[in-house]
């Protein structure tokens, strides 16, 4: 099976552009959205891991609605530090979130890879945090079907990326999530956000990944140390290409790919006697050096 991921989408009121009039965070998630609608084969669901708004209000909601209007796969949504729980949970009425309360976690159990969506949200501040009534639920359902292939979400990384003022998520806020995945073979991703850039490493050792954005990326600063003002005067984001990610469940293993939102010029035709080469020997397996003719 396919899944397809797009995170940070940073949707803001219909008419709107984000930070300042300076990102159409609006018409890029749109993008995202026909790109996916296109792609061949279809992914079977596409998560959204967060930041799904700007700034959480009933307004941005109500454009986040229209927009997912026109995704034709199934979707699951992930609470992000620029969401408010108790807004997206009153103006979003969709099945999968019906009974995330108080928290925004939920499974999705119906695919041949299952899906735990963890709230890692504050109330007050922009750092993750995890609570031990989130970390009991999520202990619970790790219990569930424990040799079905398994992908966990959520918007903050349970890791420091380096990016010093992406990772002031307070300490070991993330610890009981790495004692729960660790010695889970099932668990074959851990999907997050909130960092705009593609980083892996391992969390509890499991593959944990971060997907760009849809709308832009968090500038490339791995200075040590506190975070400088100055380079964060210089510009904090880049208008980087917006990028997706596609996670391929196929013969017992998950292979991730990251793709650009917009199509680039294609290069290199293969010339008629490459094809030729091609159909006589069967497939490109068996091509020689001296069959590469563009």
């Amino acid at each position: 099976m396919l899944i397809a991921q797009i995170t940070d989408t940073h949707v803001v009121a219909a008419g709107t552009r984000a930070y300042q009039d300076q990102v159409d965070t609006n018409g890029r998630c749109a993008l995202a959205i026909e790109r996916l609608n296109a792609l061949d084969p279809r992914p079977d669901f596409v998560v959204v891991t967060g930041d799904l708004t700007d700034h959480g209000t009933p307004a941005e909601y109500e454009e986040l609605k229209r927009q997912f209007a026109a995704l034709e796969i199934p979707f699951f949504l992930v609470i992000g530090n620029h969401d408010d729980r108790a807004t997206m949970l009153a103006e979003l009425d969709y099945p999968h979130l019906a009974h995330a309360r108080p928290f925004v976690q939920y499974t999705v159990d119906q695919f041949p890879v299952r899906l735990i969506v963890l709230d890692s949200t504050s109330d007050e501040h922009h750092r993750g945090e995890f609570c031990e009534k989130r970390l009991a639920w999520f202990e619970e359902r790790l219990a569930e079907h424990v040799d079905k292939p398994t992908i966990v979400a959520l918007h903050h990384p349970p890791f420091d990326t380096g990016i010093v003022t992406m990772d002031a998520h307070g300490a070991g806020w993330a610890e009981g999530i790495v004692r729960a995945v660790a010695g889970r073979p099932n668990v074959q991703r851990i999907l997050c956000g909130h960092v705009h850039r593609s980083i892996q490493t391992l969390v509890g050792d499991r593959m944990a990944s971060i997907c760009p954005s849809t709308a832009h990326q968090v500038n490339l600063d791995l200075a040590v140390g506190a975070p400088s003002f100055e380079r964060l005067g210089e510009g904090f984001f880049e208008m980087e290409p917006p990028a997706f990610q596609l996670h391929r469940w196929h013969d017992g293993k998950m292979v991730s790919h990251t793709a650009f939102v917009d199509r680039f010029p294609f290069v290199a035709p293969i010339s008629r006697e490459m094809m030729e080469a091609l159909a006589a020997r069967g497939g490109a397996l068996d091509m020689k050096k001296k069959d590469l003719v563009f």
